[in-house]
């Protein structure tokens, strides 16, 4: 199994990080890469990159057999594009890991989409990629699934757009 742990480009997720490093230190057969951004947490059981150029990162998430990210709508459009199951975990204002809670609010919304599994803590992310070793809970998005969250993101963004 191949993932790709992302926590975008803009702010550090060390939470993320580390609990996905301590869930491929315990599963050595599984290729995992992580763009980490500029975090405090080095991980020592995947490999990781502070930053990709867009190319890297996209041919990464090409690779994945799953991808593990920040609530972060640039990574929620390529799985989505790219066809790959998504595990999402929102950052959170109360943890300073933000300094809003949009990414608990978009969370909400992305809830029970096809192709995504929200999860709400990090002890809850080794279950979340069992499923999607197993074929259980995640799946693909699928063409309608995927043409279905497109145009939901776009009227998503569309409507934040007009309420500012």
């Amino acid at each position: 199994m191949k993932v790709f742990v992302t926590v975008g480009s803009m702010l550090p997720f060390d939470r993320l990080v580390q609990s996905a490093d301590g869930w491929a230190a315990t599963h050595p057969d599984a290729v995992v890469v992580a763009q980490t951004g500029e975090g405090g947490w080095r991980p020592r059981a995947m490999a990781h990159h502070a930053m990709l150029a867009p190319q890297d990162y996209r041919r990464h998430c090409s690779e994945a057999d799953l991808i593990v990210s920040h609530v972060g709508m640039g990574t929620v459009i390529t799985a989505a594009e790219l066809h790959k199951p998504l595990i999402v975990l929102p950052r959170q204002r109360t943890l300073g890991e933000v300094t809003s809670d949009h990414q608990v609010a978009t969370a909400r919304w992305l809830r029970g989409r096809p192709g995504v599994t929200v999860i709400d803590s990090v002890d809850e992310l080794p279950a979340a990629i069992a499923a999607a070793a197993s074929g259980g809970a995640l799946t693909d998005f699928g063409q309608a699934g995927r043409e279905r969250l497109v145009a939901c993101l776009r009227d998503f963004v569309i409507g934040a757009l007009h309420r500012r």
